[in-house]
């Protein structure tokens, strides 16, 4: 009788454990997106220009970076519109308290056109790019310079 007590209090030991050893242990493992690192790249800086002429409109707004890029940027870093092989709008980042925002103004022929972001991080010698229309409503409702956050890169 002594023995199976014995073997019992073993098993009330010895389960937990077993348990805990034999969890799913991805969740715990795996770093929060703070931590993960983004890949550097090859890309060579690119030799983007300000449009030097006229357009029928424009478009100002301020473009907060991506959290996850946030550890990367430095002054040498640029973010480009174009439509096209033409470049529409160029600028640096701009350092507000803890924020890091792009200011741009887009040239544009009118409403709704499609152009492509590019952001050159310098640190990772990487461009990024991703779709966009000029002066979507949900972006820019008053064409007065929102505030948005264009997501460049995926982090799983």
């Amino acid at each position: 009788m002594k023995q199976i007590i014995k073997i019992g209090q073993w098993l009330c030991l010895l389960l937990p454990l077993v348990m805990l050893s034999c969890s799913d242990s991805d969740d715990k493992d795996s770093p929060s997106p703070s931590q993960q690192t983004i890949a550097s790249g090859n890309d060579a800086r690119p030799n983007w220009q300000a449009p030097q002429y006229t357009f029928e409109q424009t478009m100002s707004v301020s473009l907060l970076m991506q959290r996850e890029l946030e550890p990367y940027v430095t002054s040498q870093d640029l973010l480009c519109a174009t439509i096209g092989d033409e470049v529409r709008g160029l600028t640096s980042p701009t350092l507000e308290g803890d924020l890091i925002f792009f200011p741009l103004t887009v040239a544009a022929n009118g409403k709704g056109e499609s152009i492509k972001l590019s952001y050159y991080c310098d640190r990772l010698h990487r461009i990024f790019t991703i779709p966009w229309t000029t002066f979507d409503a949900s972006l820019d409702p008053m064409g007065e310079g929102d505030i948005y956050r264009p997501q460049f890169v995926t982090i799983n």
